[in-house]
């Protein structure tokens, strides 16, 4: 065959930088020697076959084929291209370029070919036919293009798939990847199969819609977390539940980096892990912390939250006509010698369910507030007279004979009310009027028992200094009034002092000796805590200061801290104050209250993440007295728990208190976090909390609070 003429006849074209040719695209080249030459020139290897001779041999090679095979011109020449083949060259692709040729169309094919020295490679031909000018076949033209890498590339990729797909099968967590496409629309385009085994998904299943599986209270949560994602470029975090195909409920935690594909789509590569057995274990200690566990009421902290639920208009903020009681039981202490603690409990019991009874008829809420005193919020009360009969109806239901055993109890109870909107004056905020219930019961108490009060401004007037030491404080400083105690902080197992809590004290030079509980409230309300709070800082230094020089070994020393310093610029105060006086930070352990976390904002978080990097430690105060909502202590820079004192005072073995102190221990063991038992005063107590794994004590047994001299004596 005249090959510068056959394969460029009319109708052929050949493009030199495209050797995917298509019939439909060529330009033809002409009849010259310029085509041949250009064929030989091309980067493609090319080869030219003649169908009019037997067994269709090769009748031209260029050198670009030469290069890719290692043959010369001689060893092909005239043989058949089946020569490029071998014993692993698919027999698919053989079939498949036999059937083209046979058919007289062309093909484009990848196939297995081997060099002169025996080693293969891959190759994408493009094979045509050459017609003559009537239309006869004559011959074939083959383009070639090397594709090792390619195939390298595919079974690499090929290999990372099982690779990844082993991983995410046996993995502890998820894998997933979502993607939000440009038109706003979010899948998940990937799940580990270990996800769809959780869900119970079926296999034939491999792209399931997740969605459909995410618990319907959740979806919008997960759904505005994505889209602040996406909108900040920021981690993706959430806690969702999923349900899987029997109805299974599994808590996930799931985090994730937003990052842009090629598309402009935004990709987030996740894992989650389940926190089913967490949640559960939360929700029951929860459970604990907010309902008395041996009456089933509410218990204070979660009271003083449904409170400003129930009643409130505004937060914190209560509805006028609403009335809150508070009652405590006379003699109870007597009765529990009487009749035992089994006994005592079982009073205390029957005397709530009373309570809930005449609850549930005025729509209110009550709580057990302390060892034997309650609380009652009724939502609308239309006047003093009708809040005194309640109370003398709760009177009633409260004396009414109890058998415990033998013994038929009748229990006597004082009662302190408030009812908002009876007078200008009366406090508008739930917290307000909480403290003038509780005022009205000291004042019933001191009636003795069956006494019933109702809280006036003009009583409180004559009955407290409130006024008085309000306008003293800010001299209280200046004239030398306050002094700070120190409380130690033991070794449980040996009685060392490992640390001590700073505890501010307050002669007023015609009141006397002041409670902190009556003044520091009292200076949160004024807003004077906060110079307060610097000047316990500023003492707690210079006192420091004064022991190292002497010699001493100082062990660090806790402050409280109240939600009013907590700001911007408390961690400036606190540098320079210890600036000023050359202490460390290190040195000093931040006290804090569980309700400034739960209330706690975004600056609030800043603030004391600020301060723990200055080296401070942070500790949560009175831990477990109502507030606690574990997310915090995870999201929170915590360092210690301490205890509320009241499961530690209350504490009898085996008791409900026993199993919340237990609950508790395991918690701060099983998040790392330091564990003081607050308020220990008998060996019974301090022998339990050693026995259950709790190093730290501080109470009346190791040592009460002591003056500057005294502490440092104890150091010595």
């Amino acid at each position: 065959m005249n090959t510068e003429a056959a394969y460029s006849t009319p109708g052929q074209s050949l493009d030199e930088n495209s050797p995917r040719m298509g019939s439909r695209s060529r330009r033809p080249i002409s009849r010259t020697t310029e085509g041949l030459a250009a064929l030989s020139a091309t980067s493609y290897p090319v080869v030219i076959t003649d169908h009019t001779q037997a067994d269709c041999p090769i009748v031209f090679v260029n050198a670009a084929f030469r290069k890719l095979t290692g043959y010369r011109d001689s060893d092909v020449l005239g043989r058949n291209c089946r020569l490029l083949q071998g014993a692993d060259t698919e027999p698919a692709a053989i079939s498949d370029l036999r059937a083209a040729v046979s058919l007289g169309v062309g093909i484009q094919r990848e196939i297995l070919n081997y060099r002169k020295d025996g080693t293969t490679f891959w190759n994408e031909v493009t094979i045509d036919p050459i017609r003559t000018e009537h239309g006869a076949l004559i011959g074939y033209i083959g383009f070639q293009i090397e594709c090792d890498e390619a195939h390298r590339a595919s079974d690499e990729k090929a290999a990372a798939a099982a690779a990844l797909a082993s991983i995410t099968d046996h993995m502890p967590g998820y894998i997933y990847q979502r993607i939000m496409r440009t038109d706003g629309t979010i899948d998940v385009v990937y799940s580990s199969p270990s996800l769809r085994k959780m869900l119970r998904i079926d296999d034939k299943d491999p792209s399931p819609n997740l969605s459909e599986y995410v618990h319907p209270e959740d979806l919008d949560s997960i759904t505005s977390a994505i889209r602040k994602s996406a909108h900040d470029m920021t981690v993706y975090q959430d806690e969702f539940r999923l349900i899987s195909t029997d109805g299974t409920i599994h808590w996930l935690r799931s985090e994730s980096m937003p990052r842009l594909n090629v598309a402009g789509e935004i990709v987030w590569d996740g894992m989650a892990i389940e926190i089913s057995a967490e949640k559960r274990w939360e929700s029951e200690v929860a459970t604990l912390a907010l309902r008395d566990p041996l009456t089933g009421l509410l218990s204070r902290g979660a009271w003083q939250k449904a409170l400003t639920t129930r009643l409130g208009a505004e937060p914190g903020e209560a509805a006028p006509g609403c009335a809150l009681l508070c009652v405590d039981l006379s003699g109870f202490n007597q009765i529990n010698e009487q009749v035992g603690t089994q006994g005592g409990d079982d009073i205390l019991c029957a005397i709530a369910q009373r309570l809930t009874d005449l609850s549930a008829s005025v729509d209110g809420v009550s709580a057990r507030l302390g060892g034997d005193e309650f609380g009652l919020m009724v939502k609308v009360c239309e006047s003093a007279e009708v809040l005194e009969s309640l109370g003398r109806s709760l009177a009633s239901a409260i004396s009414a004979t109890i058998q415990i055993g033998d013994h038929a109890i009748s229990v006597q109870a004082v009662f302190g009310a408030t009812l908002h909107g009876r007078d200008p004056e009366v406090g508008v905020t739930v917290t307000e009027l909480k403290i003038q219930a509780e005022q009205a019961l000291r004042w019933a108490k001191s009636q003795g028992p069956g006494s019933y009060a109702l809280y006036s401004r003009d009583r409180d007037n004559r009955f407290s200094n409130a006024t008085v030491l309000a306008r003293s404080l800010e001299s209280a400083i200046t004239n030398g009034e306050l002094i700070l105690h120190y409380q130690p902080l033991v070794d449980i197992a040996s009685g060392a002092v490992v640390s001590a809590e700073a505890l501010v004290r307050w002669n007023h030079p015609t009141l006397g000796a002041q409670r902190p509980d009556i003044f520091i409230p009292i200076a949160e309300k004024t807003g004077f805590i906060v110079q307060l709070g610097r000047w316990v800082f500023e003492e707690t230094l210079r006192q420091r200061r004064l022991w190292r020089d002497e010699g001493l070994t100082v062990p660090p020393i806790s402050i409280n801290v109240s939600g009013r310093q907590l700001g911007p610029a408390l961690a400036d105060t606190f540098g320079q104050c210890l600036a000023e006086f050359g202490g460390r930070a290190r040195d000093f352990e931040l006290e804090l209250t569980e309700s400034l976390l739960i209330e706690g904002s975004q600056e609030v978080m800043s603030c004391l993440q600020d301060l723990q990097a200055m080296g401070f430690s942070i500790a949560i105060d009175d831990f477990g007295s109502g507030h606690s909502t574990f997310r915090y202590l995870r999201d929170f820079p915590v360092d210690k728990l301490k205890l509320d004192q009241t499961y530690v005072r209350k504490l009898v073995l085996e008791s409900a208190d026993a199993q919340i102190i237990r609950a508790v221990i395991a918690l701060a063991r099983g998040m790392d976090i330091a564990l003081v038992a607050e308020g220990i005063e008998t060996e019974m107590q301090r022998d339990f909390l050693q026995r259950e794994g709790c190093k730290i004590g501080q109470g009346y047994l190791f040592s009460k609070p002591l003056t500057a001299d005294d502490f440092k004596r104890l150091l010595s």
